[in-house]
């Protein structure tokens, strides 16, 4: 035979595949079907590339049938030597354990940029281990934690773990691997002679057999009292530096504030604004009364866009560090532009869309001209998402879990509501096209009501985001979890749907549940804040499973309250009000002391320590009127207030790493709490 070409050297991958096609080629199967045909192997080569004849008597229907034949086999060669290389591939990877691992997970990376289905990381992706501060140097000064993590996490899984490195082994708190040399258990780590660094290993693998052995992941499966961390990827971890808006807000998570009561009438906050009663409500009730004739009502709502919030509120809110505002709006604003009627409501003359004088319009530029950045929210929606106040119309049904049904179950006032974002969002690429481009998000709808279908409300987001996507695709969206955690995991998985560039909003209080605001004298009301900071650490496993479960996470809404003792804060109805009287409010009085000066302002920096480790936080709010800053508890609730008590620094930029702020449990050491009452 002749010489055989030169050919390239080739690499493993190839050789390997190449011995799979000559194998799967030659085997006695493609022999066998070779023979049939009357040909011997070099005969088949020639046979499959055109190149000679076979010559045989052969009828032109018969050779019109090799013709075939051949088209028919070439593509199975083509096929055989695809697979090939494939399975080439894999054979390489697993002869080298440490590039297989490489190649899957960029390999799962290109799948998830190509075809991105899901929001969040599945169960099997994250992992549970020692949060990284956690040092041999520093590991004394967290014997606290530790009690604290023995004494809750022993009992988890029925009190068993595994551990990857020891298969077909179980172990529990009392009996750790032999090796670890820990004859009583867990009581042994950390004792003197033993080795800090070496017992910090066996710490983070006990977290992670725990977590491993859980059945269910859920907010509080990698808690372990703040010396966990819940590792879901690279971008999500400390997600706000890979948001697109993070140099244009100095490379900082989002530090904010709602602008609660200018476009949306809360009887809280804008206390003197009228006499609110049971006939005036909100807005709705307060446009609709005919108690008040339409001129002057006009007037006053008029006065008020335009001198509730002045350039003296942005300059302010620079001036203390802040970087952006919350902007709640409600559906009416944009009925006209979107081709709908307002009803009652009364809006400004001027058109949305096109004069820079509206004062929505007016407000945004004013906040652009001192940095600070806009989250443009729609708080209340057609037909109302959740029957509160600050939707714009408030419910009288007497059964609260019905108040947000009308927009839930109204497939016409979902739909209009997806109108009125797409009118929102061309609102947005006018601003950007007149200069004004301070918007960070738009946020499609706040609070869908908690007792409502959440599919509802998730497929709302999908129609909502894909109407808004085709009006501007680049736009960063946020979506409200209406206060509900675990059930987004498996609510954004869908398939075929992009939620690249959408973002969660949670809203976490700590001053509306029974269990939160209860107390009736002052020593429970002091044990109630202490155990609140710490529960305000504890938040921060929830966030963390949230930005892993389903999206990044930043916190919308939260204050320094743990009571609803602000006037109206419920509503301003003697019916269908959520106050209960447990005795929380007759105490205030006694908050004013320099202890209860410090555990306030702990409180705003282990809140503000956990939102800053996802995308950051916006205070509700900014500030409540003159009426309202007279109630003992409007420094709770406004920023600017609350500046002035000393809860928060006068600039943020000059604070030392408040993330750090979670790293212990409330010293109780320093706190002298007044006496328990007595039982009567």
């Amino acid at each position: 035979g002749r010489d055989a070409p030169s050919v390239p050297s080739l690499d493993r991958a190839e050789s390997s595949s190449l011995s799979c096609f000559l194998t799967f080629s030659l085997s006695p199967v493609r022999l066998s079907s070779a023979y049939k045909f009357g040909i011997s192997t070099m005969q088949t080569l020639r046979f499959l590339r055109g190149y000679g004849t076979i010559p045989n008597r052969r009828s032109e229907n018969q050779k019109h049938a090799d013709i075939a034949t051949r088209r028919t086999l070439l593509k199975a060669v083509g096929l055989t030597l695809a697979t090939c290389l494939m399975l080439g591939m894999v054979y390489e990877n697993l002869k080298s354990p440490k590039d297989a691992v490489l190649n899957v997970q960029e390999a799962r990376a290109a799948f998830n940029d190509s075809h991105i289905y899901r929001a969040g990381a599945l169960f099997s992706e994250m992992s549970c281990a020692l949060d990284k501060r956690v040092t041999p140097d520093n590991i004394e000064s967290y014997r606290d934690n530790l009690g604290q993590i023995w004494g809750s996490a022993c009992g988890l899984n029925r009190g068993i773990f595994t551990l990857a490195d020891y298969p077909g082994k179980t172990f529990n708190c009392g009996k750790l691997p032999q090796d670890w040399n820990c004859p009583n258990g867990v009581a042994d780590l950390f004792t003197p002679g033993r080795d800090p660094a070496q017992d910090l290993e066996y710490l983070s693998m006990y977290i992670g057999g725990v977590f491993n052995t859980t059945a269910g992941i859920g907010p509080g499966t990698c808690a372990f009292n703040g010396m966990a961390h819940l590792w879901c990827g690279a971008s999500r971890y400390l997600p706000w530096r890979f948001t697109p808006w993070v140099n244009q807000i100095g490379n900082n998570p989002i530090r904010g504030v709602n602008m609660g009561g200018l476009f949306v009438l809360e009887p809280w906050i804008n206390k003197g604004f009228v006499d609110w009663n049971d006939d005036i409500r909100d807005q709705f009730t307060y446009c609709k009364n005919d108690s008040i004739d339409t001129q002057t009502k006009q007037r006053a709502l008029e006065k008020h866009w335009d001198t509730y919030y002045t350039e003296q509120d942005f300059k302010l809110m620079a001036q203390y560090g802040l970087n952006t505002a919350r902007l709640p709006v409600g559906w009416w604003y944009f009925a006209a532009a979107a081709g709908m009627k307002h009803g009652s409501y009364l809006v400004p003359s001027q058109n949305i869309l096109t004069d820079l004088n509206h004062p929505i319009s007016k407000t945004i530029a004013a906040a652009n001209k001192y940095g600070i950045h806009i989250i443009l929210d729609l708080h209340g929606a057609p037909g109302s998402q959740n029957g509160l106040d600050n939707s714009g119309i408030r419910s009288m049904d007497p059964v609260p879990e019905r108040w947000g049904d009308g927009w839930f179950y109204q497939a016409a006032d979902r739909a209009k509501t997806v109108k009125i974002l797409g009118v929102m969002t061309k609102y947005i690429n006018m601003l950007n096209a007149n200069g004004i481009t301070n918007i960070l998000m738009l946020e499609l709808m706040n609070e869908p009501w908690v007792f409502g279908d959440m599919s509802i409300v998730r497929d709302f987001y999908v129609e909502a985001i894909t109407h808004v996507r085709s009006i501007n695709h680049s736009l960063p969206i946020l979506v409200c979890d209406a206060f509900r955690h675990e059930e987004w995991h498996w609510l954004l998985r869908r398939k075929g749907f992009d939620f690249r560039n959408v973002y969660m909003d949670t809203h976490l209080y700590h001053a509306f549940n029974p269990s939160d605001v209860a107390s009736d004298n002052p020593h429970d009301d002091m044990m109630k804040q202490i155990v609140h900071n710490n529960m305000a650490c504890g938040y921060g496993s929830l966030l963390r499973y949230k930005t892993c479960s389903s999206l990044p996470t930043m916190t919308g809404e939260w204050s320094l309250a743990i009571d609803d003792c602000m006037g109206y804060l419920t509503g301003s109805t003697s019916s269908a009000n959520q106050f209960q009287n447990f005795g929380q409010c007759k105490n205030l009085k006694d908050r004013d002391s320099e202890q209860w000066q410090k555990l306030v302002t702990d409180f705003a920096r282990r809140q503000r320590a956990v939102f800053e480790k996802e995308l950051g936080w916006v205070f509700w709010t900014w500030k409540v009127d003159s009426a309202a800053s007279k109630d003992f508890s409007a420094k709770y609730w406004s920023y600017s207030l609350a500046v002035k008590e000393g809860y928060f620094p006068p600039d943020l930029s000059t604070e030392k790493d408040v993330t750090r702020a979670c790293d212990h449990p409330v010293d109780m050491s320093n706190i002298i709490l007044p006496a328990p009452s007595v039982l009567p």
